[in-house]
């Protein structure tokens, strides 16, 4: 493990590193003052020149980018280094505002056994991948679980409403819509396919795929968008962050 440096080292770094340059500033002085006396003819004056003046830039060039240029330079390297493992380590691998097109879904469903999805009712998203949970569902040993707002808690529909500038009747239309499709997706000797409804709000759209998952945001204005904060993920804090907060669900959810 590298040893961490103490202040004190870092103060007598640079310390030195002031000593050093100062005396080649003062060196380069003398020597140019050396270049301009009665006895220097014009050759050893244009030499003692031009080395006294490259002496002097350097000692206040060494000066200036030790006590400015370094320590900007050592910030912003150390700040993008923790930048970067905090990402590691949330396991993010793509963040995108255009759910629908720029997520790699097709990669996602690619082998995938065990596929989570909580969402309101994600009409686009469910006929754009049809085929692709289809495709899941067929696989002995698979298993498809869906999480879906309660239709008959008006609490649930009257806030989905609000949310989506929709009447309560419209919310528990798309609901059951939504409960019927995904429960169509059941084949005979295929996997499981599960639809649970659960009373309470929502904050995200979530889509779990084996060890990889997409997490979405809601927007608080009152219209349909496509550009919101996308996340795609595999392993890491925010995939276990996902996967607790689909247990958490699944555990207030009752099956349809």
């Amino acid at each position: 493990m590298q040893r961490k440096r103490h202040p004190i080292e870092s103060k007598v770094t640079s310390l030195s590193a002031v000593l050093v340059a100062g005396g080649l500033a003062a060196t380069g002085l003398a020597l140019m003052w050396l270049s301009v006396q009665p006895w220097a003819d014009g050759a050893w004056s244009a030499f003692l020149g031009q080395v006294g003046g490259l002496l002097l830039a350097t000692g206040l060039l060494t000066v200036a980018w030790d006590l400015v240029g370094r320590r900007a330079f050592a910030m912003e390297v150390l700040a993008k280094a923790k930048l970067s493992a905090d990402v590691v380590e949330s396991g993010i691998t793509r963040v995108t505002d255009q759910y629908l097109d720029d997520v790699e879904w097709g990669e996602l469903f690619e082998g995938a056994v065990h596929v989570d999805v909580v969402v309101a009712y994600a009409n686009t998203w469910r006929n754009a991948h049809r085929h692709r949970l289809e495709r899941v569902a067929k696989a002995r040993g698979s298993r498809i679980r869906v999480f879906l707002p309660d239709p008959d808690d008006e609490a649930t529909v009257g806030n989905l409403a609000q949310r989506f500038a929709m009447s309560p009747g419209a919310v528990v239309a798309k609901i059951n819509e939504a409960v019927t499709e995904y429960r169509s997706l059941a084949q005979a000797g295929g996997g499981a396919v599960e639809v649970y409804v659960r009373a309470g709000d929502a904050l995200f759209s979530a889509y779990r795929f084996d060890g990889r998952a997409v997490l979405t945001l809601y927007s608080h204005g009152r219209e349909r968008r496509t550009s919101v904060p996308t996340w795609v993920m595999a392993g890491g804090e925010l995939f276990a962050f996902v996967q607790g907060e689909i247990d958490a669900i699944a555990a207030q959810s009752t099956i349809r």
